[in-house]
């Protein structure tokens, strides 16, 4: 059980990873990624666009 735990939590901090130049963040896709599942917000992740760098 705990095993299964920590390869969801892997997969949740991997999604988060990579989303850390949206909109949301890193913070943000890792908590969802916890209340939602890693696969449905690697969706989103592919779905979404980067943050844009107004300067």
């Amino acid at each position: 059980m705990a095993l299964l735990f920590l390869v969801y939590l892997i997969c949740c901090l991997l999604v988060a990873y990579l989303a850390r130049d949206r909109v949301v963040g890193f913070i943000g896709f890792f908590v969802l990624s916890l209340i939602f599942t890693p696969l449905i917000m690697f969706f989103v992740f592919l779905l979404g666009t980067p943050r844009s760098n107004v300067s």
